[in-house]
């Protein structure tokens, strides 16, 4: 399948995609909503106890998108310096094409065990950890302890905007709010910070003490539902 971004079909290939949430994405603009990309572009997210949809993100288009590194996901990295060109470039395809399958595998397979298996929580137990689940099952980065704090600095830092209007839309309330409470009123400028700073700490206790990425992966099947037969809801059940 074609790995290009396709903005109008809403497809990102291989890719981590993020949406506003409405209000309060507005309110706390490095909140928001994730999801997961199969090769062939199609998005997943976790919107629900045990509901992993499929097609596109629950609250709307993608704003902002990650591109995940095929070759990250293989275990070990493959050294083709010392070979000829011609071999190096041979090896380069067919570790990608490796990392490529080895992606829609981890994909699968997280999608299946929290279609069958895991309850939301807006606080906990969310899109952004189903995301996380799937980079660990798939050991991404030689990596099995990521979580939502990861996934919410790394979309912060690395996310590409899909144009400049979406970048708009998501931080100009933000920006006037800070910049009315400032001009009017800082106790609500310290309020509004503190806020900021409980959601902040929470998602940090819950990630790094609370979510027990390890024990999902154990829990999670290695070869059970790992196509691409899970229907059209992503529930994964034969």
């Amino acid at each position: 399948p074609s790995m290009d971004i396709d903005l109008k079909r809403q497809s990102f290939p291989l890719c981590v995609v993020w949406c506003p949430i409405p209000v309060i994405t507005h309110l706390f603009p490095p909140i928001g909503h994730l999801g997961v990309c199969f090769s062939d572009g199609e998005i997943l997210d976790f919107l629900g106890p045990k509901f992993v949809h499929r097609g596109s993100l629950g609250f709307g288009s993608v704003a902002r998108y990650w591109r995940l590194d095929p070759k990250r996901w293989l275990a070990n990295g493959e050294d083709v310096s010392n070979e000829s060109s011609a071999a190096a470039s041979s090896a380069a395809d067919a570790a990608f094409d490796r990392g490529v399958a080895a992606h829609d595998a981890a994909v699968a397979r997280a999608s299946s065990f929290f279609s069958n298996n895991e309850h939301y929580d807006l606080f906990g137990n969310n899109c952004h950890q189903f995301v996380a689940h799937c980079l660990n099952v798939g050991a991404y980065g030689g990596k099995q302890d990521w979580n939502m704090t990861h996934l919410a600095v790394l979309v912060l830092l690395k996310g590409k905007w899909v144009n400049a209007w979406a970048c708009v839309k998501t931080w100009w309330v933000f920006c006037a709010l800070v910049t009315a409470c400032a001009a009017k009123s800082w106790p609500a400028l310290v309020a509004y910070a503190g806020a900021f700073a409980s959601l902040t700490t929470w998602f940090a206790y819950y990630s790094f003490f609370l979510a027990q990425p390890l024990r999902k992966v154990f829990a999670t099947p290695v070869a059970a539902r790992e196509g691409r037969e899970l229907n059209a809801y992503g529930d994964g059940r034969a």
